[in-house]
């Protein structure tokens, strides 16, 4: 018997598998996809990320890491597993309610169970809880539970798991008193001890923030689009205000948590969600609005090739989840424009239909236009004489201020920049 089985070896689920095997404990970790299990026990990490490798393969060296496609009896359940957003708008727990009912008749008592999945509030004790009630063991009573929200970056995830301080929601005092036992084990972070629906709330809180500000940053990019300003020169002079901290404009958002979270709000408290809603539609309209300030210059049209830089939703990591950048093709193929991606670091060659490419000129060349969706630092130092080599066009749209626009307009490009009006 494992002391915890981690259901889900996905982007947070393996690290903290990982961790808490380094850490002593036997841990056993469970994925529906035997091609992930395989893929573990022949030591193939297919997830990035500094030093990830490194350590799962330190755990299962170790034995204290052992993979399987169905849970077994242990002292500890972790549900890692994921919670999208079906097109309606509405959360799916699919995942969440498949995971609980796999360990329900291999619970015990006294066992601890520990949701780390994004959830709308009330899923630890009205979803979670509830399968596990129909073992005749009652939460909170029988057995401790408790939601333990992950709160990483992509890419960064050993080091943000072992240093960020962790908000642990149990049903009762002892449930999270327990968690704390266990996530003190690689935690060096504070570990602050609140109830569920309270640690639920505060996980959708914070990445509601970051999409609200961000499309805030957006609204004035528009507005400055209009008005003939340099947005990211008013943000920069703002923010030198004492309490006052705009981001970064761009093409919207991407990824797991952020276009997602204000949903799982929205859906349960539509009454008091009306600015979520309308920040989700802000940062989901941009790379429309980006493709048709390119369009309104006359050199981009119908039956054209778009080069897309950057596939990843965010910068240096190779994770494409709901990058803006899928977003952008699609509208674009719409517009009866050929579409090619580029990223130096995202793995898959097809994305959405899309292909991918790792090859600059070759997603550059007979190009009308080019838009960079994705600031990787490889393509902060491009110069024009790439783009001017393989491209038909002259025409760049930066959605990130990233490239030198000074440079690129001297060598005879035209360059339009998210936030910057004429």
């Amino acid at each position: 018997m494992a002391d915890v089985c981690v259901l889900g070896l996905g982007y947070v689920g393996l690290p903290t598998a990982s961790l808490l095997a380094n850490s002593g404990m036997a841990v056993l970790g469970v994925d529906i996809d035997e091609e992930v299990v395989t893929s573990l026990r022949s030591l193939k990490i297919r997830l990035g990320g500094a030093g990830l490798s490194s350590m799962v393969k330190a755990a299962i060296d170790s034995g204290n890491l052992k993979t399987s496609t169905a849970p077994e009896r242990s002292e500890v359940f972790v549900l890692c597993v994921p919670t999208p957003v079906r097109p309606e708008g509405v959360v799916d727990l699919g995942a969440v309610e498949a995971a609980t009912r796999s360990i329900l008749p291999i619970l015990k008592r006294g066992n601890l169970i520990l949701l780390e999945s994004t959830s709308p509030i009330g899923t630890t004790r009205g979803v979670v809880g509830r399968i596990l009630a129909e073992s005749g063991l009652v939460p909170g009573e029988d057995f401790d539970l408790c939601y333990c929200p992950e709160r990483v970056l992509p890419g960064k995830t050993i080091g943000e798991l072992i240093n960020n301080d962790r908000i642990l929601g149990g049903v009762t005092a002892a449930s999270a008193q327990r968690a704390r036992r266990v996530y003190e084990r690689f935690t060096e972070g504070e570990i602050l001890l609140t109830d569920d629906r309270t640690a639920e709330m505060v996980k959708l809180i914070e990445n509601t923030y970051r999409d609200t500000n961000i499309a805030l940053a957006n609204s004035f990019a528009r507005i400055a689009e209009d008005a003939g300003v340099d947005v990211w020169e008013a943000i920069a002079l703002a923010n030198r205000h004492p309490r006052v901290q705009i981001h970064d404009p761009g093409p919207g958002v991407g990824g797991h948590c952020l276009p997602v979270d204000p949903l799982f709000l929205a859906e349960r408290f539509p009454d008091h969600a009306a600015m979520l809603r309308v920040a989700r539609e802000i940062n989901d309209g941009q790379t429309a609005r980006i493709l048709g300030r390119l369009r309104e210059t006359g050199k981009l049209q119908p039956g054209d090739r778009l080069a897309i830089l950057g596939a990843a939703y965010k910068e240096d990591i190779d994770d494409p989840r709901g990058s803006p950048a899928v977003r952008l093709a699609r509208e674009a193929r719409e517009a009866g424009l050929e579409v090619a991606i580029h990223d130096p670091l995202v793995k898959a060659e097809s994305l959405d239909g899309f292909e991918v490419s790792r090859d600059l000129e070759a997603a550059l060349k007979g190009a009308a236009a080019t838009v960079l969706i994705t600031p990787h630092a490889a393509y902060h130092t491009l110069s024009p004489e790439v783009f001017a080599r393989c491209m038909s066009g002259r025409l760049i749209g930066d959605a990130r201020n990233c490239l030198d626009a000074v440079a690129f307009r001297q060598a005879g490009f035209e360059v339009i920049v998210t936030g910057v009006g004429k």
